[in-house]
């Protein structure tokens, strides 16, 4: 017999025996189990969303609260102050300047619709429509605006509207003084408070009111209705100081500087 005839007949005596895990096979997933796989991650997913949004309406009732107390306050301190007639007269000519994403408060300081306000009120947000505490509203157009200084003047088509004189004249340190404005979510809100800076003349106007989103633009007037200051920021002390906070103003002679126009409107 040849060598590769005995190689033949060994190799078929050599048969090969199976594996028990040659008998295993994957087994399909029946389609409810894919369904119980999918429902579970969709309750995670879920469950994880859920625990995102508690944490966001956590955080945001506390500013709410905050607010809340805030405009409260400021709702009673303005009914108060609205009860005297002078109040009244002076809130006639503090409008409410609606723009593309926001808004902001601005004043008339002539009959004809001239309107002071800040320049970050109507930077990129027209068309801008002008409200009066009468319900009358007017499509504004921008005759000069500064950003550096951070006032604007517009111009609506209007007669005999109410306006507030403009002072020419510094403000006076520990001067009383009233803003009007549309703070929070409010609108023709007064409060009261004084002048804080102590040296003249001023770049920036301190004053002790307290000063909300939406005041920005607000005039700062005399006791005597007349305009010495705009609203355009406050300030917020640092964590753990014992400052206060205190609104910033621009003095209204600088804001006679940067718009001459303002001379021949006032008549001075």
């Amino acid at each position: 017999m040849k060598d590769s005839d005995q190689f033949d007949k060994k190799e078929e005596q050599e048969e090969y025996v199976p594996k028990p895990e040659d008998f295993l096979f994957d087994e399909e997933e029946t389609e409810e189990e894919v369904q119980k796989k999918k429902t579970k991650k969709m309750m995670i997913r879920l469950i994880g969303a859920a625990i995102a949004v508690i944490l966001v309406l956590q955080g945001a009732n506390i500013w709410f609260n905050l607010f809340s107390l805030d405009s409260r306050e400021l709702a009673r301190t303005s009914d108060e102050l609205s009860q005297q007639e002078h109040i009244m007269e002076f809130k006639e000519a503090v409008v409410t300047i609606q723009g593309d994403g926001g808004k902001g408060t601005g004043f008339t300081v002539h009959p004809e619709g001239y309107i002071l306000t800040n320049h970050h009120v109507i930077d990129n947000r027209q068309p801008l429509a002008v409200i009066f505490p009468s319900g009358e509203m007017y499509h504004a157009e921008v005759l000069q605006s500064d950003e550096e200084l951070d006032v604007a003047l517009l111009k609506v088509k209007g007669n005999d509207l109410p306006f507030l004189p403009l002072r020419v004249e510094d403000a006076v340190e520990h001067e009383k003084i009233f803003v009007i404005g549309n703070p929070l979510s409010q609108t023709q809100i007064v409060n009261k408070g004084e002048i804080l800076n102590d040296e003249a003349p001023y770049q920036v106007l301190k004053i002790s009111n307290a000063i909300f989103p939406g005041h920005s633009g607000s005039p700062v007037l005399s006791e005597s209705g007349e305009v010495v200051g705009v609203v355009y920021a406050r300030t917020i002390p640092s964590i753990g100081s014992q400052e206060e906070g205190h609104g910033l103003a621009i003095p209204i002679e600088r804001v006679f500087k940067i718009i001459p126009k303002l001379y021949e409107i006032s008549g001075r």
